[in-house]
């Protein structure tokens, strides 16, 4: 079961350098923000399912997507903008960032929870001691775009966590078909320092990730 106390080392915070990024505080600057209080590399499944590096950056006011190769901002997402923040109880890396107002996000970091932390605290902060809600489900739902709805499904397997994609238009689950194993297809055109997102934080199990829709 996952536990939001059960970090056993200090938070680190920037994982990647970007307190001395040139580029990443010009980005922050221009929203008259100057905290960097997380920042490092993880992985984005986009509306198509395929998986993208990114840089998640928190500051004191946003969340920041931004493109590690050209260290541009994708999407700035106010803190105020934020609903709730979903994951599985299972040992999965996986976690959705849920914004009402626009679209979700679904991540992948093998270091998720100090994510959660450090978001839920600062959320906290400007949001006047309101707590930011943290959901457990092992289906989870997020919204990819405007009308359009995915489930997320965990499930505990000998070995490991087996994560499946559904698409869903209109309330209901439409299934084209089965795309085999495209996580580990995906997992080798990433660079090496990226792959250990794809198994649970303690490298005692190993994910299965396929796709239906």
């Amino acid at each position: 079961l996952v536990c939001l106390g059960s970090l056993s080392k200090p938070l680190q915070g920037d994982y990647i350098g970007a307190k001395s990024n040139n580029k990443i505080l010009s980005i922050i600057s221009k929203h008259e923000e100057k905290e960097v209080l997380f920042a490092d590399t993880i992985v984005k499944i986009n509306r198509k399912c395929k998986l993208q590096e990114r840089i998640l950056l928190l500051t004191e006011r946003s969340l920041y997507n931004i493109d590690p190769v050209t260290c541009k901002a994708k999407r700035r997402i106010g803190l105020l903008d934020i609903s709730c923040v979903k994951m599985s109880g299972l040992q999965d890396n996986f976690f959705v960032i849920c914004v009402p107002t626009e679209y979700d996000y679904l991540f992948v970091s093998s270091k998720k929870i100090e994510i959660c932390l450090q978001l839920r605290r600062q959320y906290q902060y400007v949001h006047s001691g309101q707590v930011l809600p943290i959901e457990f489900k092992n289906t989870l739902e997020y919204k990819v775009e405007s009308g359009v709805y995915r489930d997320v499904k965990f499930t505990s397997e000998d070995g490991g966590v087996s994560t499946q994609v559904f698409d869903k238009r209109d309330e209901e689950v439409v299934i084209f078909g089965k795309v085999p194993n495209p996580y580990m297809t995906s997992l080798f055109q990433l660079p090496t320092s990226l792959r250990s997102h794809l198994s649970c934080r303690n490298s005692l199990l190993n994910e299965n990730f396929t796709v239906i829709g």
